[in-house]
């Protein structure tokens, strides 16, 4: 074989001394998670919470910190309203009732809230990146700044 040879036992990876692997991702991300989780979540608030936080703890994305966990449940608490309101809908949208002009259908109120709880979730959602177009802004993908070397001190023009 061609090239150097690997120093030791080369082709295996060490393990940390607990037995832990050290790249274990998924893991370190769950600890995150439970390690920032507010206390006093109702049952309902917790496993939204457990479902969006999960993915924003990641520690290639590493989006959820102790100075963003307020609005992080304000974003829990909006999307479980918002899951409230669209069972409340679901046996329609509209209801009949008869006015002075004859029978009219109208939308229900909760319809108006639900379109107003979306709203809210896209402004919140949008602060973490979990929409395509802020993840990409925030990525930090793009241009990178130049490195301009100084003439003078680099020895530019010998």
């Amino acid at each position: 074989m061609k090239g150097r040879q690997p120093e030791g036992s080369g082709a295996v990876v060490p393990m940390r001394e607990d037995g832990v692997d050290q790249f274990n991702l998924d893991e370190r991300g769950r600890d995150r998670m439970r390690e920032l989780e507010p206390e006093g979540l109702n049952a309902a608030h917790r496993e939204i919470y457990r479902r969006l936080a999960l993915p924003l703890c990641h520690p290639t994305r590493d989006r959820l910190n102790e100075g963003n966990i307020f609005m992080f449940h304000q974003l829990v608490r909006v999307v479980a309203r918002h899951e409230r309101l669209l069972i409340a809908i679901e046996d329609g949208e509209t209801y009949t009732t008869e006015t002075r002009d004859g029978i009219q259908q109208k939308s229900k109120p909760e319809v108006a809230q639900v379109n107003e709880t979306f709203r809210q979730i896209r402004a919140l959602a949008g602060e973490f990146g979990m929409t395509p177009a802020t993840e990409r802004s925030l990525s930090g993908g793009g241009q990178m700044g130049f490195n301009f070397l100084d003439p003078i001190e680099e020895n530019y023009f010998t």
